[in-house]
């Protein structure tokens, strides 16, 4: 559940070093699960997902079902890839397990939309985000406002971002097939 902003960061940071592959099938990859008008079946979500904060969005992504259903990724899936590790990763490394089970769901999806709204612009302007990058989804486009303090600093998601577009996609899927479950990298 990282904002497409981040998703769209990720992928393009990723890309740099992955010039072979098709640079608008990935980006239009990462931005389908969230496009689609039933994004738990494009992330794979537990059919029962607990009734604290924590387990609720830390289920939200189920990799190997992803894999196990998706055999073979062609560039489109490697953006879609890409974008269920971010939305796994997301919730496991940029809040902490107290911060989840001390704050309501409410209360997080509140804090956490009015971070992305002031993070937006920043990462746009830092990533060289287009609205042509959004040209498959348009609707999923939002400049954003000016940064403001937030539950995300600048450095956390800026960490995060370089982290997880330097991952090995091919070493990490071997590990999550072999754990048969989520893992991190």
């Amino acid at each position: 559940m990282a904002s497409a902003t981040i998703h769209l960061a990720i992928a393009k940071k990723y890309l740099e070093n992955h010039k072979e592959l098709n640079y608008e099938k990935v980006i239009a990859g990462t931005l389908y699960p969230d496009a689609t008008k039933d994004s738990e079946k494009t992330h794979y979500t537990e059919a029962y997902r607990g009734k604290d904060n924590l387990s609720h969005v830390r289920s939200k992504v189920n990799l190997y079902k992803f894999l196990n259903e998706n055999k073979s990724l062609d560039d489109f899936k490697i953006g879609w890839f890409l974008h269920l590790v971010t939305d796994y990763l997301f919730f496991e490394e940029c809040f902490t397990e107290e911060y989840l089970l001390n704050t309501s769901y409410n209360d997080f999806c509140r804090d956490l939309y009015f971070a992305y709204d002031h993070l937006n612009l920043y990462l746009t302007q830092k990533y060289r985000i287009s609205k042509d990058d959004y040209k498959d989804y348009p609707s999923e486009y939002y400049q954003g406002l000016p940064y403001e303090k937030c539950i995300l600093s600048k450095e956390t998601v800026d960490a995060f971002i370089n982290r997880v577009s330097n991952i090995n996609l091919d070493k990490y899927i071997k590990k999550i097939q072999k754990k048969q479950g989520n893992i991190k990298p």
